[in-house]
């Protein structure tokens, strides 16, 4: 019988599905991108934002990367001079920590590891020929990696990673002017800043004095729009889930006035309020149900259109899109209660008048 009431009222069911459907959709799209924005952010090294702290104002050189790598509280180091375009190829030199931090193998001399989007034909173990400063050389690739950073992606050149030695090497270079100093993301980084300038001024002349350059304020204040942009798409996503529980109280209100005769009349031959409720809350269920799974498949499906637009790969929680489906049932439910009760307590004289 409820199957019946929906077939008979599919106009003003379409609302309410659609409603849900976008709600849905929407909350999926906000997890699975928004995870995997703070996934490309977590994992590059480069990007806008860190735990880290920069220094320069001195020379710097490997013997300064190596003392900050030696302290238990730091995580990596990273000069970001360590970057040169020879033609189309993009050289950057990382420490054992650095690439470690990456999730990439430590480098020996002439060893490369290679973006796989770039370089289609390359095989592990195989050797390829690079163009540097000094003429053509032979490297040996050690492995292959995928870029995921937009920041890195929107680059010029061939990607190519290589030892800090290899780099230094190469281009003749061993000072530079700054140095990233990197933290563990549960530190607070601020703290350690007096005995990093420490260490690196314990035997440096005053003019050769190194500063900081930038602090973990700079971290702390993406962490906090992340975070606002975060809650702001949940926010807005649920809007669109309670749109789609006013279409379904909406739907079920509508349906009630328009069938208080037919409610009438079962409740003469003996149909009892509650079975009279459960009829109006299974017509709300079907629509909730239909909408929930369809805007869950939807927002799957866009959230890989919307990432390879984007540059962001999305993530996808099993637990946070079974949470999303139940959130959509729950909260539209919630919404077709209250009419199909008012439903099922109907008097009969007042639901035969006409």
């Amino acid at each position: 019988m409820a199957f019946r009431f929906l077939k008979g009222n599919l106009e003003r069911a379409a609302f309410p599905l659609m409603a849900v459907i976008v709600g849905a959709m929407s909350l999926v799209m906000t997890l699975s991108l928004g995870d995997g924005a703070k996934n490309i952010i977590d994992k590059d090294l480069s990007a806008i934002g860190g735990n880290r702290i920069l220094v320069g104002g001195g020379s710097l050189s490997s013997k300064d990367l190596e003392l900050m790598e030696r302290m238990p509280f730091v995580e990596y180091g990273v000069f970001p001079e360590k970057r040169k375009l020879v033609g189309n190829t993009l050289y950057r030199g990382y420490s054992k920590k650095a690439l470690k931090a990456m999730r990439l193998p430590s480098l020996k001399e002439n060893e490369v590891v290679l973006d796989r989007n770039q370089f289609l034909d390359a095989e592990v173990g195989a050797e390829v020929e690079l163009q540097t400063e000094l003429g053509k050389r032979k490297f040996t690739i050690r492995d292959l990696y995928q870029e995921e950073s937009p920041f890195e992606t929107m680059k010029m050149g061939d990607r190519v990673i290589v030892s800090d030695e290899t780099f230094e090497r190469i281009f003749g270079r061993s000072n530079y002017n700054s140095l990233v100093v990197s933290f563990p993301q549960d530190e607070d980084g601020e703290e350690y800043i007096p005995v990093v300038l420490r260490e690196l001024n314990r035997s440096r002349l005053l003019y050769n004095q190194v500063r900081v350059l930038e602090t973990p304020a700079v971290y702390k204040k993406v962490e906090r729009i992340k975070s606002f942009v975060g809650k702001s798409l949940f926010i807005l996503s649920f809007i669109s889930l309670i749109v789609g529980g006013a279409g379904i109280l909406n739907l079920i209100a509508s349906a009630v006035r328009e069938r208080t005769s037919y409610i009438g009349i079962l409740r003469t031959v003996g149909m009892g309020k509650k079975n009279l409720m459960e009829i109006f809350l299974i017509e709300a269920a079907v629509v909730i149900t239909l909408g929930a799974v369809i805007g869950v498949i939807l927002g799957v499906a866009v959230s890989y259109l919307a990432g390879n637009l984007l540059k962001i790969p999305p993530y996808f929680n099993f637990i946070k899109l079974v949470g999303a489906l139940v959130l959509t049932m729950g909260v539209g439910l919630i919404f077709g209660v209250f009419p199909a009760k008012r439903a099922g307590e109907l008097e009969i004289v007042e639901a035969l008048k006409i």
